[in-house]
């Protein structure tokens, strides 16, 4: 399978602005300047720290701790290389290694993320032309052209659009059905049994009072994907079906919301629909570079695809951008599987192992914990582990595992020789 276009919009802007999980600049930036100490390292609780590749050069994070203050101004690469304390050159290497794009590439994105937010809170005073400026734009041809390509639409469009809500006033039954939707996201994230079916069962009524409103019909598409992929029903067909039909609607009702698209991007993935995923996930980070769960399910997508670096990375950004639950212990989880693919099967298991104890209903993970402590040559404490799973889970075989989650083949085949030296049925 060939490879996804990395992301490009890469949320170094952790901390820069509002959204899911938003960070103070200063408290992003002791998170960045962690450093990896590798004598240390194999025995440290990834509780404690982001993993040793979360760390960005600290030219980076001064230079982006500038950048955030100043993105209206004219800018320039020397600019920015005097203030981060290296030469340019220097300054590009660690831009696009760490962030996929040039410092200049960068604050484009950056600009239009920012011009975006702006228009959707638009008043009737406020103009395109105004908006524009506001944020560094000066060519106002090519701004509009480099808004459509990134969002999709003109940005007198978005603009007519948040003047429209606003004369239309409140939509008291679309309000409560907000309201409704965020109290059963948290039931979602918890990626559990009891917690997934309670998130349905709160999910029913905003869809009800609100049937265009696409994202109550995201979370139910997601609900419905970890049932049929975590082995939480006796049937996976049907929910695999269901989840896929809520995600298209979803899609169809709400094609600019970030949260709707990174929530049906996450129901595609469980069912096995990796590369319209993948889509929806690079339009989701274009529309909100800030948006914390996005980023987790790009580190997830990137383990699916076998980027274990680029998981790690990606999964840091997140947790940057919100070290909190209820995300924290799917980002843990995710670490887990980037390591356990890169065959780091000690680093494996401590951040599964992690994120299980922060949700304990996320046992569905714990699969990897175990077979990565049995190829580690752990086999008496996979054993015991494999013992705690099944009681769990009694009915998982190792051929129902190899055939569980959309990784790429050798990892699923690592996964399931690990399940078998730690005593789980074969089928």
């Amino acid at each position: 399978m060939q490879l996804p276009p990395r992301c490009t919009n890469l949320a170094a802007n952790a901390g820069m602005g509002y959204g899911v999980g938003w960070v103070e600049p200063n408290k992003w930036m002791d998170l960045a300047n962690l450093t990896h100490t590798p004598n240390s390292e194999a025995h440290r609780d990834p509780t404690s720290t982001p993993d040793a590749a979360s760390a960005l050069p600290i030219d980076l994070v001064r230079a982006l701790g500038w950048l955030r203050g100043h993105l209206s101004e004219p800018i320039d690469l020397e600019r920015i290389a005097q203030i981060s304390g290296v030469r340019p050159r220097t300054l590009e290497t660690h831009f696009m290694m760490f962030l996929g794009t040039t410092p200049l590439g960068w604050v484009r994105r950056m600009r239009l993320a920012r011009a975006r937010e702006e228009m959707l809170r638009a008043g009737q005073d406020d103009t395109v032309t105004g908006v524009a400026l506001n944020n560094g734009f000066t060519q106002l041809g090519r701004f509009a052209a480099d808004y459509r390509k990134a969002f999709g639409e003109l940005p007198s469009t978005t603009m007519q659009r948040a003047r429209s809500s606003l004369q239309n006033g409140t939509d008291m039954d679309l309000d409560e059905a907000f309201r409704l939707t965020l109290g059963a996201l948290p039931f979602a994230f918890a990626v559990a049994p009891k917690q997934s079916s309670i998130a349905l069962e709160e999910l029913g009524r905003p869809q009800e009072l609100a049937p265009t409103y696409g994202l109550p019909k995201a979370i139910a598409a997601w609900c419905w994907g970890q049932r049929a992929a975590h082995r939480f029903s006796a049937t996976p067909d049907l929910d695999r079906e269901r989840a896929c039909q809520l995600a298209k609607q979803a899609y169809d009702l709400a094609p600019n919301d970030a949260l709707t698209l990174t929530l049906s991007s996450g129901a595609l993935v469980l069912a096995h629909h990796l590369e319209e995923a993948d889509r929806r996930l690079e339009t989701a980070l274009a529309l909100d570079p800030w948006l914390a769960y996005a980023w987790i399910r790009r580190g997830w997508m990137s383990a699916y695809f076998g980027d274990s670096d680029g998981a790690i990375r990606e999964l840091s950004i997140a947790l940057h951008l919100m070290p909190f639950e209820p995300l924290r212990h799917l980002s843990f989880i995710g670490m887990g599987c980037a390591h356990f693919a890169a065959g780091r099967y000690d680093r494996a298991a401590l951040w599964v192992e992690s994120g299980v104890k922060a949700s304990p209903g996320s046992f569905w993970a714990q699969r990897i914990a175990v077979a990565a402590a049995a190829l580690a040559g752990e086999r008496g404490e996979a054993r015991r582990m494999g013992r705690q799973l099944m009681r769990k889970d009694p009915d998982l075989t190792v051929q129902e595992a190899r055939q569980a989650w959309p990784f790429r083949p050798a990892f699923m085949s690592r996964l399931g020789d690990g399940l078998e030296v730690a005593g789980l049925p074969r089928a």
